[in-house]
């Protein structure tokens, strides 16, 4: 029996698929915890529809990111902060402080999660990697300098 799965399933398959179960497993199962739905004709369809929909979708986010990692391609920022004599800074600088030095370089605001580094706490120059995906990398170069 095929049928539409409504969320995703585990060993089975993801929200939107349609995969072949067993009639009595779609009965016992999946049916009553409205994991899925028999496939129809007319859902088959609709399903066609959504899957191009997040297609075009995925591309769209797919050229989005790559403008967005060549604006970073190259790029350093200035960050300054309070600093001993020795060079040791009386705070560490973290993600949102990077994040808010590229939204003013380049008008980009950048995700948390897509900035992966450990808080600086020295002066100097440092690189970031800005990851938004697996084959979606760049990294920057954070100059801290004393304030």
């Amino acid at each position: 029996m095929r049928v539409i799965l409504n969320q995703d399933v585990k060993k089975l398959g993801y929200r939107g698929d349609v995969v072949a179960v067993k009639d009595g497993y779609f009965a016992n199962f999946l049916l009553p915890k409205g994991l899925a739905v028999a496939a129809t004709a007319k859902l088959l369809k609709l399903v066609d529809k959504r899957k191009e929909k997040v297609l075009v979708e995925k591309e769209r986010l797919l050229d989005n990111v790559k403008e967005v990692l060549e604006k970073l391609k190259g790029l350093e920022v200035v960050i300054k902060h309070k600093a001993t004599d020795a060079g040791k800074l009386y705070g560490a600088i973290t993600e949102q402080e990077v994040i808010e030095a590229v939204e003013k370089a380049v008008n980009i605001r950048l995700e948390k999660d897509f900035v992966k580094m450990e808080h600086f706490k020295d002066l100097g120059d440092h690189e970031v990697l800005v990851s938004m995906g697996t084959d979606a990398q760049e990294k920057i170069l954070v100059k801290v300098e004393k304030a």
